[in-house]
């Protein structure tokens, strides 16, 4: 009778223990902080950290802050706006996200096994070397760091060896690459092949110019092709009346090694 009632006690001990130790932990870190979501489950779920220790520093480490936390609830509309304006700033145009994009700089789907939401936020609000500047707000780049989180995890990146594209700037291009000789005074671009071209920043960043994931402005909405740049080129304002751009004329060796530096082979997906 009594080995029975021992063994009674330690299955209710079983099932009640799990339900005892969530909500201990729980009431720990409600203790410091307002609850919110109550019905998404533990706090870890949507925050991560560490739910096994109630010691603060090792409880909070690689926890995500809650305005980068919005990627983990299905529909959240701060990612919508992230997404929209990750199409807006054409970032695929040098990064693949959710799978789509050009790998011209470093793929975004691979940030997120093991990259802090900050360290990402940070790289956006101070741009690398070839990295467009887009002045967004703190508010706006909140939301790209989520539409990127959320993007990695629709991807599924397997944590594992990160690879990174690099690009070094060859002190020749200025005299060897036309892009850099006829464009780089106002531009700059990524390119597969000669890495980082030109040096201006009082006309737009070219990079990804001739695929999917570029911006549709060179008339009308239209994408920008091999042909519709060297009209372009022959005279910027019989496509757009108010363009400040002046004619530049390429021999026909000058434009193919022009077309050679922004063609970029890994295109983005439609």
């Amino acid at each position: 009778m009594g080995l029975c009632r021992t063994v009674l006690i330690l299955l209710v001990a079983l099932l009640f223990l799990p339900a005892a130790a969530e909500s201990a932990w729980r009431s720990a870190c409600l203790a410091c902080h307002r609850p919110h979501h109550a019905g998404r489950g533990s706090c870890v779920g949507c925050h991560r950290g560490n739910d096994r220790t109630e010691r603060k520093k090792i409880a909070h480490n690689d926890l995500i802050a809650g305005r980068f936390a919005h990627f983990t609830i299905k529909g959240s509309p701060v990612v919508a706006r992230g997404e929209k304006l990750m199409d807006v700033l054409a970032c695929r145009r040098c990064h693949i996200s959710a799978g789509k994009g050009n790998r011209l700089a470093a793929n975004l789907d691979r940030l997120v096994p093991g990259s802090a939401p900050q360290g990402i936020f940070d790289a956006i609000r101070s741009p690398v070397l070839f990295m467009p500047n887009f002045h967004c707000d703190y508010r706006q780049i909140g939301t790209l760091v989520n539409a990127i989180l959320a993007g990695g995890e629709s991807a599924g990146v397997k944590v594992g060896e990160t690879a990174q594209v690099v690009h070094f700037e060859d002190g020749k291009q200025g005299r060897e690459n036309s892009f850099a000789k006829q464009c780089g005074p106002c531009h700059k671009s990524l390119s597969e092949r000669f890495g980082g071209v030109g040096h201006g920043d009082t006309g737009p960043n070219l990079s990804g110019l001739l695929t999917a994931a570029y911006p549709r402005t060179y008339r009308d909405g239209e994408p920008w092709t091999t042909d519709r740049l060297r009209k372009w080129l022959e005279n910027p304002r019989a496509i757009r009346t108010n363009a400040r751009m002046q004619p530049v004329r390429l021999t026909a060796g000058e434009f193919a090694q022009l077309v050679e530096t922004l063609r970029t082979t890994a295109g983005a997906k439609p």
